[in-house]
């Protein structure tokens, strides 16, 4: 038992020298041993050994004015790569970066009904492996972002496209064996946006595009529910009698308040067949009085929606990630008006910075944190500067 405790003490105290170095980096071993509370010797120790294993190198030596100059240290982030992978309803999106979310490459491939998902993810697979070849550890943990719900890296249900193979995760993770994690990608979202840019313990992402997500974090945990259902907020029930909704329910939230009814709404209201998001956008701004109207019920439908979050999590942070707020500013202060005339919760609500990409970088995170066995990874890069 004494030998399975000092074991268990040596894994957290590495966990917590490398986590450090990762996310205040550049630092000392003096610095770690004063910030960490450990001994010198232990600091020493563990260096060593993350130095061994190709995941901490000195950079030199800091500037002093008296005494010895202190080596600084910095995690080598290019030691492998994390790689994301976003499923949406029509597309697939790739993002491959380093360990601290930089240098990153994104790509598209198209995705059809008829397609078969597992067989395109191996392609894509195949396709990224030699590419990251040139780092000691390659490619260190792949991530997959499920529009649906998700329970122990197994696919449960996916409302916009057919229910691919379950278990496609463990499979792929066996044929290629690197570790393969299958999310739901609001869930990946509010991770990516809590590593990148937002330092809250207690926050919402909410993803509005075909469908509506929530991703929920907890004391810095992310909240799935028992069986992954928590954050279904596009299921909550907006008008009882409402239209049909592929989960079996009716008049679901996110058959009124997504994109995909809004545009489809709008199209009606205009008799068109179809409507982009660009030329819905580009109605608003010239003041067409359907997008008008339509952009009306959006801020009014999000408001409800955002009304009962609040009243149930009682959350610090909202982070909303839409077209039409990221994209129309005035819409995000038109939802804060209105909530402001119905409630006093103190509760910020601000669009996404990663906007489409909050998915991916959740997933590099998710990635780079198995694999280094650390629970917090901070990503503050410019990320726009490091996508190619």
């Amino acid at each position: 038992m004494a030998i399975a405790n000092q074991e268990m003490i040596r894994d957290n105290n590495r966990r917590l020298v490398l986590e450090y170095i990762v996310n205040n980096p550049p630092i000392s071993r003096a610095a770690l041993a004063k910030e960490l509370h450990l001994t010198k010797a232990t600091i020493s120790n563990i260096v060593q050994e993350l130095m061994d294993q190709n995941l901490v190198a000195e950079i030199g030596s800091a500037q002093t004015a008296l005494g010895r100059k202190p080596i600084l240290m910095e995690f080598q982030k290019k030691c492998g790569y994390a790689f994301s992978i976003d499923v949406h309803p029509r597309q697939i999106i790739t993002l491959t970066s380093d360990l601290k979310g930089e240098d990153c490459h994104l790509r598209e491939y198209p995705f059809r009904e008829e397609d078969c998902l597992l067989e395109l993810l191996r392609r894509i697979i195949k396709e990224t492996i030699p590419r990251c070849q040139d780092a000691p550890y390659g490619i260190v943990g792949i991530s997959i972002g499920i529009y649906g719900v998700v329970r122990d890296n197994e696919i449960i249900f996916t409302p916009y496209y057919p229910l691919p193979e379950p278990h496609l995760g463990k499979i792929l993770a066996e044929e290629f064996g690197i570790p393969v994690t299958v999310e739901n990608e609001s869930n990946l979202s509010v991770l990516g946006e809590s590593a990148f840019h937002y330092n809250y313990k207690n926050m919402i992402h909410l993803n509005i595009h075909d469908g509506v997500g929530m991703g929920i974090l907890i004391d810095e945990q992310l909240y799935k529910g028992r069986d992954g259902y928590a954050g279904e907020f596009g299921h909550t029930i907006l008008f009882p009698d409402g239209k049909p909704c592929p989960c079996g329910n009716n008049g679901c939230f996110e058959l009124y308040a997504s994109e995909r009814a809004i545009l489809n709404e709008y199209a009606a209201r205009t008799h068109q067949d179809s409507v982009t998001i660009d030329s819905f956008l580009r109605a608003y701004q010239e003041l067409k009085p359907e997008a008008l109207e339509m952009m009306d019920l959006f801020v009014k439908y999000m408001s409800i929606g955002i009304n009962n979050i609040i009243n149930t999590f009682n959350i610090d942070l909202i982070v909303l990630n839409s077209s039409f707020s990221n994209y129309i500013p005035d819409i995000n202060r038109r939802i804060v008006a209105y909530l402001a005339r119905h409630q006093n919760r103190d509760c910020r609500i601000i669009p996404s910075k990663l906007q489409d990409t909050s998915g991916l970088m959740g997933g590099i995170r998710l990635g780079a944190e198995h694999f280094l066995d650390i629970k917090h990874l901070k990503i503050r890069v410019p990320f726009s500067d490091n996508l190619r």
